[in-house]
Parts: structure tokens; C-alpha cells; sequence
């Protein structure tokens, strides 16, 4: 039962679940496109925020367990973090040879904060499907329940300024 005797997952109640989880990252990219200031190499302090939606709660009562999404998402911000991130056939790419360590090539075009955006959308989609497995460091099993969804991934370039990447319908 929820909150006031009501079960929130009653049969015709109309509503979803959403859990969020916030995460931080150090990135440089350059965009090869741009007519200003922004096609030399720079770097941002990222947020990125993933959304996931439910319309039931899985057998613990949780859309999904936190430690499972952390896992996830944090394993591929693990390769953005502290690197250059360039588009694919930046015309600059052969001099950040020096550094390919630390420089992630983006297929889907120039690594603006819609790209990146869509990007950790879709990783964490195909991650999450229905019945899918996440392991944590210690080994537990993370099951994903049946009827979840990536609703978004919202990724801040400053504290002013973010871009999102939503679900369609």
C-alpha cells in the first residue's frame, strides 16, 4: 500500500514511476563545425541526468536499483571523463595522436551536448532492456524489469545551458 492506504500500482491507476540519477564528468572537445570560439579545444564541467520510467515497481519495489544504473552509465562516462572528445572526421584528429589514451572519437557527428546527449541515451537503452543483467563490482546480479524505459538523458555544458535527448513515442 502506498501513501494513504492506496496501492500506487492499483489495476486503473493512471501514472508512472520515475527514478533519476545525477552524474558529474571533466570533458574537452572541440567542434569542427563551428564558426566561432567553440572550434578550439576547450573543456566543460558535465552533468548528465538519466531518467528511467515504469509504470509498475519490479519484486524489491523499485523501478530499478540505483547501483545497476550507476554501474551502467558510469562505466561509459568512465571513457569521457578527463578526455578529449572529437567527431570522428575532425580534419584536426591526427594532432590529438599524442593523447588517443585519452580522446574519444564520436561516430554520430561533432561532440556537442546534444550528440553526447543522444549518444548516452542509447547506451543506456540498450543496456536496459527488459530482463537484461547488470553485474556490480561485488558481483551482485541486477535484474531489469520487464516495461522499463529510458525516458531521458539530459547532459548540462554549463549551469546555464543543457540539452536532452527524449524517448519517442
Amino acid at each position: 500500500m502506498g501513501f494513504g492506504g492506496v496501492d500506487s500500482c492499483a489495476e486503473g491507476h493512471v501514472g508512472y514511476f520515475r527514478i533519476a540519477r545525477r552524474f558529474e564528468i571533466e570533458t574537452g572537445h572541440r567542434l569542427s563545425k563551428h564558426p566561432e570560439k567553440c572550434r578550439f579545444p576547450h573543456g566543460h564541467s558535465r552533468v548528465v541526468e538519466v531518467v528511467l520510467r515504469a509504470e509498475h515497481l519490479d519484486t524489491a519495489d523499485m523501478v530499478c536499483d540505483y547501483k545497476a544504473l550507476k554501474r551502467v552509465v558510469g562505466r561509459e562516462l568512465e571513457r569521457y571523463d578527463h578526455a578529449m572528445l572529437l567527431a570522428a572526421d575532425d580534419p584536426l584528429r591526427d594532432a590529438f595522436a599524442p593523447f588517443a589514451e585519452r580522446v574519444v572519437l564520436m561516430e554520430e557527428g561533432d561532440p556537442t551536448t546534444e550528440v553526447i546527449a543522444r549518444h548516452l541515451f542509447e547506451v543506456v537503452r540498450k543496456a536496459f532492456q527488459g530482463g537484461a543483467e547488470v553485474r556490480g563490482d561485488d558481483g551482485a546480479v541486477y535484474r531489469v524489469p520487464e516495461g522499463l524505459t529510458v525516458e531521458r538523458v539530459r547532459v548540462w555544458e554549463t549551469p546555464l545551458t543543457w540539452a536532452e535527448f527524449v524517448a519517442g513515442d
